[in-house]
């Protein structure tokens, strides 16, 4: 059977156009692509810019530390004292100057510490003071460190940001000695209280 020349002329213009389409079609797909993923770059750079210039005030910084903290001091808590021994406490809206954040931290880390006598009852007070101070010292220098990681990354730990981490630590180190010093101090007035006590009991047989 004989093809018509004007059969063939039309389906090859047909069969042009179609593929003119196709080509259209994907570039305007090509086009919405890069558009989305330049939208999605923009949006992640807005919300990063946003974060760093919220971790700028040293507030929000030591807000981010508490945090840290609580969660470091939960992690080295947990194989002693069972999973989130130390609930995980994050309160928006408080009082984030170093002084304030180094006295909750160490609040929420001693707070524990009535349980952990319990579960070593043959210990001395020295010696429970000793491993409990060791096991929440690690978490609370491992919360510290994560912070400081996570500040380093967002270039903010610096100035006034950085004084007020360190100066932080140092104020939840000295409420950790002050701690032991206070827990000691009692257990000596308890056992001197029970020497004299046992004294008048014997002189009055």
């Amino acid at each position: 059977m004989a093809i018509s020349s004007g059969n063939t002329s039309s389906s090859s213009t047909a069969v042009s156009q179609l593929a003119k389409s196709n080509n259209a079609a994907v570039k305007t797909d090509d086009n919405r692509s890069v558009k989305e993923q330049a939208r999605q770059a923009q949006n992640s750079a807005i919300l990063k810019a946003n974060e760093q210039v919220s971790l700028r005030s040293n507030n929000d910084s030591l807000s981010l530390l508490y945090k840290t903290a609580l969660e470091g001091i939960n992690a080295e808590l947990e194989p002693v004292m069972g999973e989130n021994a130390a609930q995980k406490i994050y309160d928006s809206g408080i009082d984030t100057s170093p002084e304030a954040t180094a006295e909750r931290i160490v609040a929420f880390a001693t707070g524990f510490y009535g349980r952990y006598k319990e579960l070593n009852p043959d210990n001395s007070e020295e010696e429970n003071l000793t491993e409990f101070l060791k096991i929440i010292g690690g978490g609370i220098d491992k919360g510290f460190a994560d912070a400081k990681d996570i500040l380093k990354g967002l270039k903010v730990y610096e100035g006034e940001v950085e004084s007020g981490v360190d100066k932080t630590y140092s104020l939840v180190m000295q409420g950790l000695n002050s701690f032991r010093e206070k827990m000691l101090e009692l257990a000596g007035n308890h056992q001197a209280a029970d020497t004299t006590g046992s004294v008048a009991n014997n002189s009055t047989v």
